[in-house]
């Protein structure tokens, strides 16, 4: 297990330890064993909850399949790639490319329990996972077979509009490849990133991204722009000036291209942002507190204050940057470590497309952990779901209750 952990296992171990695993008699051991390793690890205490342990085992020993199915243990395939799971440092979250993984490891919070495992249930693959097994295309494929409109949602896409200097709009699809052209300037939309090639022509486009949508853009100075759900730029086609300028609308995640002769602002309906070259997020939506921006790297000006990596600045004060969490949906993720119900129900209504109301006090429930954006909402709900509340979706209006 420690071996699993550093990622150090041969594949002939890594054999021996999924077969040791699926044996009923390592179970307990496998339990109790997770929490101690990962306590040791990470040096934060977690709150174990044996029966939970045992009751998410005995579903994947059972199989939990429909009637008629053969048994989870007797299809080879999941059997094979039953890979067991152990909670990860957020170091490691940051580190590694997570936008394939079906899952992320869970933390103290919704599911009280350090052991974590392939649960195989009745809406279908639904587990937790140090390393993807599975893609987000094979999820999405098993989730649109498997989702019911009247009670289940679909994940956010690769989508967006955009609209030309004319103001004619292109539909932009991931699955979609052609080039576009606007005055003159050839712009080639592959495989959910849109791609301005160097030019002279000066021509505004916009891009806008719907609920449920997401959508990347390299613009032509070099810079790359991630457009999250139910946000929007502007911005031209070129930057012959001595200034590129381009304003948003929701969030969006910039690496700036280096021109030191050249800043580049990106604009909100209420803060400036003024850098020379550097990586930073900004999350403007209207329904949020404020705006904010949180640097990763270089040097950012805003309103005349000096921001530096690792700091983020809101309503006019600079404070620490939690980067894992500010920067968890262009990883593919959501961050709820420490989020209140209520705010992290924000970002599950831009992404699944739907609407929110509360019965009670329940959006001032604490949240903690993370869980995948490729997962239909009723997947994501069961995460969240515990003693304490309730949810219920009809006709995309998702009822948040107290239990």
């Amino acid at each position: 297990m420690q071996g699993y952990i550093t990622n150090s296992l041969t594949d002939a171990e890594k054999s021996q330890l999924l077969k040791a695993l699926l044996n009923p008699e390592y179970i307990k051991e496998f339990a109790e064993l997770i929490p101690v390793l990962y306590n040791k690890a990470s040096e934060e205490d977690i709150v174990y909850d044996e029966e939970k342990v045992e009751m998410m085992i005995q579903t994947i020993l059972k199989g939990n399949t429909s009637p008629g199915e053969p048994s989870a243990l007797n299809n080879k395939y999941l059997r094979d790639t039953a890979a067991v799971s152990i909670l990860c440092s957020a170091e490691e979250h940051v580190q590694v490319n997570l936008k394939d993984r079906f899952f992320l490891f869970l933390r103290n919070g919704w599911v009280r329990y350090a052991a974590a495992a392939v649960f195989l249930g009745s809406t279908g693959l639904y587990g937790y996972y140090r390393t993807g097994i599975f893609s987000a295309a094979t999820v999405k494929e098993v989730a649109a077979k498997q989702t019911d409109p009247a009670n289940d949602a679909l994940p956010g896409s690769d989508k967006a509009i955009l609209i030309l200097s004319s103001g004619k709009k292109v539909l932009l699809d991931a699955a979609v490849q052609d080039v576009i052209t606007d005055e003159g300037v050839s712009i080639h939309n592959n495989n959910g990133s849109l791609n301005y090639g160097k030019s002279n022509i000066v021509a505004y486009n916009t891009m806008e991204t719907p609920k449920g949508g997401q959508y990347k853009l390299a613009l032509s100075d070099g810079t790359i722009v991630w457009l999250n759900a139910a946000s929007s730029i502007t911005y031209p086609t070129s930057f012959p000036g001595k200034s590129r300028v381009v304003s948003i609308t929701g969030e969006a995640y910039f690496e700036v291209a280096k021109n030191a002769s050249k800043p580049f602002t990106v604009k909100t309906y209420k803060d400036e942002i003024t850098v020379k070259g550097t990586s930073f997020n900004v999350n403007s939506y209207p329904d949020e507190p404020g705006i904010k921006t949180s640097l990763l790297e270089g040097l950012v000006e805003i309103n005349q204050a000096l921001l530096k990596p690792g700091n983020a600045y809101i309503s006019g004060k600079i404070i620490k940057a939690d980067l894992g969490k500010e920067l968890a949906w262009k990883n593919g993720v959501f961050n709820f470590h420490h989020v209140k119900l209520a705010d992290a129900m924000r970002q599950i209504a831009r992404w699944y497309n739907v609407d929110v109301r509360y019965e009670g006090n329940v959006g001032e429930i604490e949240l903690g952990g993370e869980i995948g954006r490729n997962l239909t909402l009723k997947q994501l709900l069961n995460g969240l779901q515990d003693k304490d509340i309730h949810f219920s979706l009809e006709d995309r209006l998702l009822t948040v209750s107290q239990l």
